[in-house]
């Protein structure tokens, strides 16, 4: 077996490993009171809580898009970058973004779960949520960014960072009371696993990820 072989099944295993904790997590929360947790969730807020995750929840097309289109530009004054495979990396994470964009619209017309504030009257509805429930798009959207941008930049110094944003994401829907937690989880497996089966399609077709 090659050392790319070995590397791609060891990332499908490390891969596997975190949708099995995600599903099992989602598991546990069906019985666990999802309701409550956010009620008390925001019973802890403040208006600057508040104000901050909702900047955080609206920071998606700008984190999502933006900071690969920034790199990507950077890359193009920078004489000894490959500029292509910077142009392709955009094109990576935008893909990625608007494939796990659409499977969480379809799956979210399929299920016809109705949010949080729509079914307890003691959830406020403190961001908009158009549609219905499951999953969560924001969360979807900001773990298929950061899995892709982590992929491009696999250094703890940057997937970290990547990783802490798509997180508060996903608290702040819960927080905002557009989402339940189960909605959050989902949005992270289905954002990581579109994001890595791209990585699959862009390795064969392009040199994004040569140096890594």
């Amino acid at each position: 077996m090659s050392r790319l072989e070995k590397n791609n099944a060891s990332s499908v295993w490390k891969l596997a490993g975190i949708l099995l904790v995600i599903v099992c997590l989602m598991f546990s929360l069906q019985h666990l009171p999802q309701l409550d947790f956010i009620v008390w969730l925001q019973s802890k807020g403040t208006s600057t809580t508040t104000l901050f995750l909702q900047i955080v929840s609206d920071s998606i097309t700008f984190f999502s898009l933006g900071v690969p289109l920034a790199i990507a530009v950077f890359k193009e004054f920078d004489r000894t970058s490959i500029k292509r495979n910077s142009r392709l990396s955009f094109v990576y994470v935008g893909v990625s973004v608007g494939i796990a964009g659409l499977i969480s619209y379809a799956i979210k017309n399929i299920g016809l779960i109705p949010r949080p504030y729509e079914v307890d009257a003691r959830i406020v509805q403190l961001s908009v949520g158009g549609g219905f429930s499951f999953p969560s798009g924001h969360t979807t959207e900001a773990f298929a960014s950061a899995a892709a941008l982590s992929f491009l930049l696999p250094q703890p110094k940057y997937f970290l960072p990547f990783f802490f944003w798509a997180g508060l994401v996903g608290l702040s829907r819960i927080y905002l009371g557009v989402h339940y937690p189960f909605d959050v989880l989902g949005g992270m497996a289905i954002g990581v696993t579109t994001s890595f089966a791209l990585r699959f399609y862009f390795r064969k077709k392009t040199e994004i990820f040569s140096s890594r």
